[in-house]
Order: structure tokens, then C-alpha cells, then sequence
């Protein structure tokens, strides 16, 4: 657990890492200034970057979140568009630092963005695009909004299991008793 009461002030950032496959990984931040963890940079866009609330538990929990990425340039909507987004990995940290001095408040010394924990981990299950124009400028401004499940929802619904039609094993003898044993009822673990 984190202890920040001896702490006066702090600032909090959000890091976004999106994995969108066969395409560039995309760092960014809504802190002031760009951050690294060593290896990436997260580019800092500020507001532009929007994450809905989350819920700090114990337990991993099933659960979407939405991410606001706006200020996108018009002309490159094409070239995200050809992209796999949906399936695309989308994973959320959340970054402390000091109020006074900008400095990492380092939780686990001797590593790159100690001050650093994960806040969600999942899968882009839908995205939509919108655009508005500033009518002073006639600038175009577009806003990709990304719609994401949690890794523990998207395990929460797999189907596990084996099919056990004789169809799908042709020739199989160990499959010929599937039938009759179908509606059976087993009392197993009885003596």
C-alpha cells in the first residue's frame, strides 16, 4: 500500500501505454512535462488525454474504462483507421510526484518510475471517432474515444471447456460413450 500522509502536496500523473499491433506504440501522459521509464518516453499532451474514473481495490474487478485521446490531427484519422484497434492492449499507470520539487516520489527503490503503479490492464473493445471545428478558427479537431475491457473481464468471459462431439474426433473410441453419458448424473468424490 502507498503511504502518502507525511507528504503536504502531491501531483499525480496519468500514463497511458496503447499497443496497437503492427503499428507504433503509443506513450503518452497528461503530466507537464514528457516522462521515461528508461526504455519509452510518454509524451505529455495534457488535457487531451482523458481517462474515466477508476475504482482502487484490493482484487482485480471486471469493469470498462473509456480514454478521450483528442486533438488529433484530421489527416492522419486515415491512417488510425487502417490500424487493428479493436483487440489493440491498453494499459494505465498512475505516476506521483512531489508538488514542490516535480521529483518521483520513489515507492520501490532502484528501478526507472518507482513512483509508478499500474491502474489497468485490458483490451480495446471499441473505439468511435468524432470531430468538431472551432467556428473563431475553422480548425479541425477530432477526438478518439476508446472503449476498453479489463484483462480479468475478458478471462471472466472466455468459454473453457472441450467439445466432445463425436464428429469433431472421427475415429476415436474413447469418444463412443459420449452420447449415453451425456445426461448422466455422477456422484463424484462419494465412496
Amino acid at each position: 500500500m502507498i503511504d502518502l500522509r507525511s507528504r503536504k502536496s502531491i501531483e499525480v500523473a496519468t500514463l497511458v501505454k496503447w499497443e496497437v499491433p503492427n503499428f507504433d506504440t503509443a506513450y503518452i501522459s497528461d503530466y507537464s512535462t514528457a516522462l521515461s521509464d528508461g526504455t519509452n518516453t510518454y509524451t505529455n499532451i495534457g488535457t487531451l488525454l482523458g481517462v474515466s474514473s477508476t475504482v482502487s481495490e484490493l482484487t482485480s474487478s471486471t469493469g470498462d474504462i473509456t480514454v478521450n485521446l483528442s486533438g488529433v490531427p484530421t489527416g492522419q484519422i486515415t491512417d488510425i483507421l487502417a490500424q487493428e484497434i479493436k483487440g489493440s492492449n491498453l494499459t494505465i499507470y498512475r505516476s506521483y510526484f512531489d508538488a514542490q520539487t516535480h521529483q518521483g516520489i520513489d515507492f520501490v527503490p532502484g528501478g526507472d518510475l518507482n513512483n509508478t503503479t499500474t491502474v489497468f490492464k485490458g483490451i480495446v473493445t471499441n473505439y468511435a471517432i468524432s470531430d468538431s471545428v472551432d467556428n473563431g478558427s475553422g480548425i479541425a479537431i477530432s477526438t478518439i474515444t476508446l472503449t476498453c475491457a479489463s484483462l480479468v473481464e475478458v478471462l471472466a468471459n472466455k468459454t473453457n471447456g472441450r467439445r466432445t462431439n463425436p464428429a469433431d474426433f472421427p475415429g476415436e473410441a474413447s469418444m463412443d460413450r459420449v452420447r449415453a453419458l451425456a445426461n448422466s448424473n455422477y456422484n463424484f468424490g462419494a465412496p
